[in-house]
């Protein structure tokens, strides 16, 4: 019995390795021929409209609903940032995410180890458990609750620092840093139970903030930036790790 177990156990291993090395590129996502950043940025656009869901195919995860377990805004370490507030969330849901639209790509050439997207999201939604303590503006807050945040019109750039490997007579793409950064034309956020459940000054407060977004946002953007980056990264290093370089391309 030990025997046909093992032997069992060498099959799966064998056929989850077959499995990522085998991976392909489904044949209505057009390839491209090198350096063709047109071609690169309409099959990106059809990678988000025909497959928000993801696709085991090629390694693509859920994009539609993107889980992080925390995100925090302000300083963690407490020390006073321009908001003098730390807002902390968990089990934040992010969608709108595939409703990106890819605008602009370059670095897709031989060789070229750094690639750089821009891209749009129309609109982007984050909900999530939150805890406050600081102060914004006049007001001094504390409170727990549920909480929404609208971002309109994301400009989102990323910066995308790669290698390459040779695994098994194909070449891998190996994610070795990137950078996001994005700027909403609107941004919404809504705190529920401020003072206590006080509805009418929660109301007011979460007025005050909406009126003063850009301030708010901009001194909030670095948790929210790093938000990103810590959703995407893991979404485009499964896709490298699993489609070989070779499938990006056409022959």
């Amino acid at each position: 019995m030990s025997k046909i177990c093992y032997y069992l156990s060498g099959l799966i291993v064998l056929s989850g390795i077959y499995e990522i090395f085998s991976a392909v590129l489904p044949s209505n996502i057009p390839k491209c021929k090198i350096s063709d950043n047109v071609c690169v940025i309409a099959s990106i656009n059809e990678v988000f409209r025909l497959y928000p869901k993801g696709s085991p195919a090629f390694g693509l995860d859920d994009i539609s609903r993107i889980v992080v377990p925390q995100m925090v805004l302000g300083d963690a370490n407490g020390q006073a940032s321009s908001a003098r507030l730390t807002v902390k969330f968990e089990n934040l849901i992010l969608t709108g995410i595939e409703k990106a639209i890819c605008l602009n790509a370059s670095g897709f050439e031989p060789k070229t180890k750094q690639a750089k997207l821009k891209f749009i999201v129309p609109f982007g939604k984050m909900k999530a458990d939150y805890a406050i303590n600081g102060k914004i503006l006049l007001f001094t807050l504390k409170g727990e609750g549920k909480s929404e945040i609208h971002l309109k019109d994301i400009d989102i750039e990323l910066t995308v620092d790669v290698d390459f490997e040779k695994r098994a007579n194909h070449t891998f793409v190996v994610l070795k840093a990137m950078n996001v950064s994005f700027e909403p034309k609107n941004f919404y956020i809504h705190l529920d139970n401020l003072f206590d459940g006080n509805k009418e000054l929660t109301d007011s407060v979460n007025d005050v903030i909406n009126e003063n977004w850009r301030d708010i946002f901009h001194s909030l953007q670095d948790g929210i930036r790093q938000t990103f980056y810590d959703a995407l990264k893991p979404i485009l290093s499964k896709v490298f790790n699993v489609l070989p370089y070779d499938e990006f391309y056409k022959n």
